[in-house]
């Protein structure tokens, strides 16, 4: 249950909030299934707060440090979490649809089954996220850096990952139709079992025959010329309707 005396306090502003956090660092905040919509908390501090099931949908969150912070079940539709410091935060089952995450810091951070549709993660820090489950649909991935990172099962379909660090992350079983990766690097991700039909992989780096003949489809996948042609000679079945 929430704090109603800690509610009270971040309603009256973030400068009146981070002054008392600071005069009281050992407090424990609880704001718990509140209501924070359209609020404007750039800069908050909510480090290690348990935010479980808040509405912060429309919230400015931007530059705000909320590391270990427990947002699960929480919704931040459209929310602005631009450069915020999410690193170690349970995020698992939260709403972030179309949500701004550009620049943030999410290291090791839990995503599993998060809606992320939409959302914008140019170049955000993914490294060691867990996206098990998670729903990237149309996501905006440009640039961002997911080494190490959990995508399993995940639903990519027309995700933007122009550019990302995909090295050693584990992308098995997800949903990658129609993304575009181009110039991706992809060095030592596992594609077990990837649907990558009408997906682009023009142009990616440190890319193995070896990984994308684990891939379940290639079906009118883009490569470069080069590349098509070794794996349709090498992996016919890759190319073909299942």
């Amino acid at each position: 249950m929430a704090n109603k005396e800690q509610l009270k306090l971040i309603k009256g502003g973030v400068e009146t909030w981070n002054a008392w956090r600071q005069a009281h660092a050992s407090i424990r905040i609880d704001l718990s299934s509140e209501n924070l919509s359209g609020m404007n908390l750039p800069g908050i501090n909510l480090v290690g707060a348990n935010l479980q099931d808040v509405n912060f949908n429309a919230a400015n969150l931007s530059d705000a440090r909320l590391s270990g912070a427990n947002l699960s079940e929480s919704s931040l539709m459209e929310a602005n979490l631009t450069r915020t410091d999410l690193n170690n935060a349970n995020m698992s089952d939260a709403d972030l649809l179309k949500v701004i995450l550009v620049g943030a810091n999410l290291t090791r951070a839990n995503l599993a089954k998060t809606d992320l549709t939409s959302a914008d993660l140019t170049g955000a820090n993914l490294t060691e996220v867990n996206f098990h489950l998670a729903t990237l649909r149309s996501a905006t991935v440009v640039r961002a850096n997911l080494e190490g990172s959990n995508i399993r099962e995940a639903n990519l379909v027309q995700a933007d990952l122009a550019g990302a660090n995909l090295r050693n992350t584990d992308l098995a079983q997800s949903d990658l139709k129609q993304a575009n990766l181009e110039g991706a690097n992809i060095e030592k991700a596992s594609f077990i079992r990837i649907n990558f039909q009408e997906a682009n992989l023009q142009g990616v780096q440190h890319m193995t025959m070896v990984q994308l003949s684990k891939a379940r489809s290639l079906l009118h996948a883009r490569f470069d010329p080069s590349i098509y042609e070794q794996l349709e000679n090498d992996y016919p079945h890759l190319f073909h309707q299942t």
